[in-house]
């Protein structure tokens, strides 16, 4: 019998299969993210390259894990992924009571050079590892590529919008109505944040500026206490400079002599304040609102100064009374500028309870108007300490 010679056609398969694919693949996977106290929820976001999805996340209900920040909820798609060349988009938002939805191209070459080069951080390579897109009030979309080491923005877009969120659901639409009036929704962290901030639109369409500079603490109390600021900027985002704030003695305080160094970071325009003794006897909080104006302030005064930080400075602690005061100042090398005073309240370690309120307000402090789709409630426990 004439013997047949076999060919071998499985590599030639395999490169005319990988010819049709894209050249360049990466390991990656897609995250949401929301401003913190403006909470959304996808229904979905996908991803896409040459009309075909290669990704995609969305959640049942929504979340605030702060803008930039990414959150959880199901996502899909292959280990190694074609970079993506457009993004589809919709979501609830629970600010505006609205509903966005859209398409929209995304900057594929500046993607693609971004996974291949990585970024350089401390002298290492680091890879991009995820791409999340961020959804706020107004249609507003932020897509950054995120590592081990914070995000690069990639693209801004403005998702149209559709109306009323699940506005033909008469059932849902009759238990928000409930659930906003609800002693405990309007009373909640994010309503009362609202209440106090707005919704700042203009910033998530136009971006927030950056500025290098750093958070200090300092006291006149000569006993160790443990601290912390925990800063919010105007869009929604976590500040994080250094993230354990550093301590400046008190003396150093006086003398301007700062010589720690700063970083890149956003404006605060609210801040959580904690300052607990060391045998863990003694706590205090307060929740400070910055002046409307601050933004002005700071950028003259980082005009004329290097090395600038935002000090906060408590004053000598009062045993008797059932909370204490600090001020922030901006402050240099060389000089100093008075921003506010604060107070900050006492923990009762009997009831466990905040005897007088948590919350600071600046000197000729407005609230805003709001702009929202539906009423905001005025809560009804906002009580307040503000200098005259």
């Amino acid at each position: 019998m004439k013997k047949i010679k076999t060919i071998q056609l499985l590599p030639v398969i395999i490169l005319l299969l990988g010819s049709c694919e894209p050249k360049d693949k990466f390991e990656w996977n897609v995250a949401w993210s929301a401003p913190k106290f403006y909470s959304a929820a996808p229904m979905p976001i996908e991803f896409f390259y040459q009309g075909r999805s290669v990704a995609g996340t969305s959640a049942t209900i929504g979340a605030d894990p702060g803008w930039g920040m990414s959150s959880g909820g199901y996502t899909g798609g292959d280990i190694y992924k074609p970079v993506p060349d457009s993004i589809y988009m919709k979501w609830g938002d629970e600010a505006d009571g609205n509903y966005y939805e859209g398409g929209a191209r995304l900057p594929r070459e500046k993607m693609l050079e971004l996974f291949r080069k990585g970024k350089i951080v401390n002298g290492n390579k680091e890879k991009y590892t995820q791409i999340i897109a961020g959804m706020a009030p107004g249609g507003n979309a932020t897509i950054w590529m995120s590592g081990q080491t914070g995000n690069t923005e990639i693209i801004r877009l403005k998702i149209p919008n559709k109306g009323v969120w699940r506005g033909n659901d008469k059932a849902y639409m009759e238990s928000q109505a409930k659930l906003r009036v609800s002693h405990e929704y309007i009373n909640s962290e994010a309503s009362k944040y609202q209440y106090l901030h707005g919704i700042p639109y203009s910033v998530w369409e136009k971006g927030e500026k950056t500025y290098k500079y750093d958070i200090g603490f300092s006291s006149e109390e000569d006993r160790d206490f443990y601290e912390s600021v925990t800063a919010f900027s105007k869009d929604g985002s976590y500040i994080f400079l250094n993230e354990n704030q550093f301590i400046i003695p008190y003396k150093d305080w006086v003398s301007n002599h700062i010589n720690a160094g700063v970083k890149e970071g956003k404006l605060p325009v609210h801040t959580v304040v904690q300052w607990i003794s060391e045998d863990d006897k003694q706590w205090y909080k307060g929740e400070i609102v910055f002046p409307v104006d601050f933004q002005n302030t700071f950028e003259s005064f980082y005009k004329k100064n290097k090395n600038v930080h935002i000090v906060y400075v408590m004053d000598k602690l009062s045993p008797s009374e059932n909370y204490t005061f600090g001020t922030i100042w901006l402050q240099s090398s060389t000089s100093k500028e008075r921003i506010m005073k604060f107070r900050l309240a006492k923990l009762n370690n009997e009831t466990r309870k905040y005897d007088v309120s948590k919350y600071t307000l600046p000197k000729g402090f407005v609230v805003p108007k709001w702009e929202g789709r539906i009423p905001l409630q005025k809560p009804t426990e906002l009580e307040y300490w503000q200098e005259e």
